[in-house]
């Protein structure tokens, strides 16, 4: 028994040396484009080089991208994280740094942002630009297209550009397509969630009202117009037309205090709720080199 249970435990060890060394390592950093999985055409590497080079020059920010045969098993999002810990993309202290990995075999993309764009390239935007920018190019298997678009997306949105315009109206047009069950449930959510937090901004009082008020805009611009494309859309500038207004007419009767009164948690609840968050990223050659940015895991990931 004795001889058994040493064998297991060697076989473990083997075992977790093999998984570690299987692990795929880190690239060395050998410019912004580092295309190890033979993906992008000469051209094209050249020129996105370059972009990045210049943009670098224009605002001290670090855009890299690194293609892959393959994570080995390796999870993306891990394998990802690791790579921007290792190049430490960025400027240090100002942690801008930004990393667009792509594992060839796997057909899985990635999107790694350090702490000081998250506020810029949100989970969102990360989001948006991986399937409505570089899958659409990636299934046509126009992969320096893709990736090309993808950097000057990220690039674009860094700067504060509205880069996917397109892509947005695009995705309104395709919601009325969604079945009609889905788009019930989720206007029910819509409505149990979001409908709640109308109530407290209407008849709160103070700066918590109107923070719920410029809070709630963006859901009322993006989720009613997923569910139903271009009519539900048109609920955004009622809600910011029509919140002002009927504040003031409501703000002259009982009603506010009355609610308020039934309902002494809700605001707090609300309130407590729109301050909290992950805070997530919603983080050539001739001697480039990461300037010591940090990362935490913002970003998304996507495939094609």
């Amino acid at each position: 028994m004795r001889g058994a249970h040493r064998f297991a435990l060697v076989a473990a060890a083997l075992l977790a040396l093999a998984a570690s060394t299987a692990a795929r390592d880190v690239p060395y950093l050998s410019g912004r484009v580092n295309d190890t999985a033979g993906m992008l055409p000469a051209e094209v590497r050249d020129r996105i080089e370059a972009k990045l080079a210049a943009f670098e020059k224009a605002s001290g920010a670090q855009v890299a991208v690194l293609t892959i045969p393959s994570l080995d098993g390796e999870p993306l999002e891990d394998y990802s994280l690791k790579v921007v810990q290792t190049w430490k993309l960025g400027r240090k202290g100002v942690d801008d740094g930004a990393l667009l990995l792509i594992a060839r075999d796997d057909r899985k993309m990635r999107i790694e942002v350090g702490y000081g764009l998250e506020p810029k390239l949100t989970d969102i935007a990360c989001k948006r630009i991986l399937d409505d920018v570089v899958r659409p190019a990636f299934r046509d298997g126009d992969f320096g297209r893709g990736v090309e678009a993808g950097v000057d997306a990220m690039l674009g949105t860094i700067q504060g550009k509205d880069v996917l315009p397109a892509a947005t109206a695009a995705a309104r047009r395709a919601a009325p397509d969604a079945p009609l069950a889905a788009k019930l449930v989720g206007t029910l959510i819509f409505v149990l969630v979001v409908g709640v937090f109308s109530f407290v901004a209407l008849f709160g009082k103070g700066c918590m009202s109107w923070f719920l008020y410029a809070f709630l805009m963006p859901f009322y611009a993006m989720f009613p117009a997923a569910f139903w494309g271009r009519p539900g859309f048109a609920l955004f500038p009622i809600w910011v037309l029509g919140f002002p207004i009927a504040k003031l007419v409501l703000g002259k009767t009982a009603a506010g205090k009355a609610f308020l009164k039934g309902h002494p948690g809700l605001v707090t609840f609300a309130a407590s709720s729109g301050h909290s968050g992950s805070g997530g990223g919603w983080s050539s050659g001739g001697g480039f080199s990461g300037g010591g940015g940090s990362f935490g895991g913002g970003g998304a990931s996507s495939g094609w």
